[in-house]
């Protein structure tokens, strides 16, 4: 028996709303992703962090926008919103694993081994 994948067509006038959209999702992750890793980095001040969070949040309404959109199916629209709260701690994640490494692996200042 063969699985049918199930996609409604979508209007040829919502083209441009959707191509948008998707447009939207990238660069709001774009800016959510660069600042938050500039200014974990130090090459902007630790204040910027929260313009980042709001590039986050704009992502966010932008894919379920998007999501709706597209007539995204339950299961999908659930998919996309796990994706978007990892999204939101895969940087923090990132840098405390490089902290937590730096700090195991660089040579003490004394000369002793790190334990």
């Amino acid at each position: 028996m063969e699985s049918v994948i199930y996609m409604p067509q979508l209007a040829p006038h919502e083209f441009l709303g959707i191509f948008i959209v998707a447009t939207l999702v990238l660069v709001f992750g774009v800016g959510y992703a660069a600042l938050i890793t500039l200014s974990k980095m130090g090459f902007v001040p630790k204040k910027w962090q929260p313009v980042g969070y709001i590039f986050w949040i704009l992502q966010a309404y932008s894919l379920y926008d998007l999501s709706v959109r597209i007539q995204s199916n339950p299961f999908t629209a659930k998919v996309l919103a796990v994706a978007m709260i990892i999204y939101l701690f895969a940087p923090h994640l990132y840098f405390y694993l490089i902290e937590e490494s730096e700090r195991r692996y660089e040579p003490a200042e004394d000369g002793q081994p790190i334990k």
